[in-house]
């Protein structure tokens, strides 16, 4: 007698769907470590995104699929930190916040999402080109 594994069988849409709302929740992660980047946190946060980075090497190789998670991924991210910087930026009065810009938040954000979309989509083109000539 064999035994049998449950095992869940789903179709390719409700899968992508997943993985895209994987990108999603791991961009909102990467938004949280973000915030804290000048921190002790920053070593989670180089850990997350070269877990994010080895995930993009095991994505397949589809460019749709790959632009669906990179925008997922950004979405995500950005939620997270409007939600945060946004209540910040409103409730502060103008002795403790001298600095506290939206453009500025935007830079960081930017300089923390565009060198891991650049990586991750280097490490996508070499995985197609690679392994699925």
């Amino acid at each position: 007698m064999s035994r049998q594994i449950l095992v869940f069988v789903t179709n390719t849409r409700s899968r992508v769907y997943t993985r895209v709302l994987l990108a999603a929740g791991l961009g909102a992660g990467y938004g949280f470590w973000g915030l804290e980047a000048a921190s002790p946190l920053a070593i989670p946060l180089l850990l997350w995104a070269v877990m994010v980075l080895l995930l993009v090497w095991r994505m397949p190789p589809k460019l749709g699929f790959f632009l669906a998670c990179a925008g997922a991924y950004v979405a995500g991210f950005a939620v997270v930190w409007t939600l945060v910087l946004g209540r910040l930026l409103a409730s502060c009065s103008p002795p403790s916040c001298q600095t506290a810009d939206a453009a500025t938040d935007v830079f960081y954000a930017a300089a923390l999402l565009i060198p891991l979309l650049v990586v991750g989509s280097a490490l996508f083109v070499v995985h197609k080109l690679l392994l699925h000539r």
